[in-house]
């Protein structure tokens, strides 16, 4: 049986607040065109791979519950290859996201290796998703769509743990906005695993934790830019 990483149903839309959903998706356009305004200014490449990331969100979002009936009609019963490969876009470009917040260059051989394994990682999954889409048959890959992306948040927290315990620029930041992204995650897996449709509860719990996410990464940027600067100018200064 095909199935998918997220099953909402069409009638999604009601169960939520509409006034909270029009805020949410108002919210990650907000952040999306401040984070590429300051990628185009500051021609810091932190700021596009984050714009990438949370406009990934919220457009599987948008096809999950706005136009999901439109791509059901069109797709039918593979509408759960999209629906799974949904999955993959968003999480590639946070994976980008955290090597370049970090500079994982400067913070270990190890973890730039291990990074750059994630992204190969995820070429196979994207492959394994191809073969799947051919043969009409999920094959698993939705389970190794998720493994890569569990990985790829739980990696990130320690990763950021551990720059937070070296004292590096917007590391705490980061590590706090990770909390409501995990919350987001555990109810997306919770969903999986129990093959029900995400409505009501559910899907609050998750537009309300990648909001708060959104709203505190704003603020870590922001501190993560003042650091970095604050260090440069300082390394600039004459003895």
């Amino acid at each position: 049986m095909d199935v998918s990483l997220t099953t909402f149903a069409t009638a999604t839309g009601s169960e939520v607040a509409p006034g909270f959903t029009v805020a949410w998706y108002a919210m990650v356009s907000f952040s999306v065109f401040v984070s590429f305004y300051l990628w185009r200014r500051l021609e810091d490449r932190t700021y596009l791979y984050y714009a990438g990331y949370v406009g990934l969100v919220g457009m599987m979002s948008l096809i999950n519950h706005v136009l999901e009936p439109w791509f059901s009609e069109q797709w039918g019963e593979r509408f759960v290859f999209l629906n799974n490969f949904m999955h993959l876009p968003y999480a590639f470009s946070y994976l980008l996201f955290v090597k370049w917040y970090f500079r994982v260059e400067a913070q270990g051989v190890g973890w730039h290796r291990f990074l750059t394994g994630l992204q190969w990682a995820y070429g196979i999954v994207v492959i394994w998703w191809g073969v799947a889409f051919l043969s009409n048959e999920t094959l698993g890959s939705e389970w190794a769509i998720l493994t890569c992306n569990l990985v790829n948040l739980i990696s990130s927290v320690v990763l950021a743990s551990i720059a937070t315990n070296d004292r590096r620029p917007g590391a705490k930041e980061f590590l706090y906005a990770s909390l409501p992204l995990t919350v987001c995650g555990m109810v997306l897996v919770a969903v999986f695993l129990a093959q029900a449709p995400a409505v009501g509860p559910g899907l609050l719990a998750f537009r309300t934790g990648f909001l708060l996410h959104v709203m505190v990464f704003l603020i870590a940027l922001s501190v993560r830019y003042r650091d970095l600067r604050s260090q440069t100018e300082g390394s600039n200064r004459p003895f």
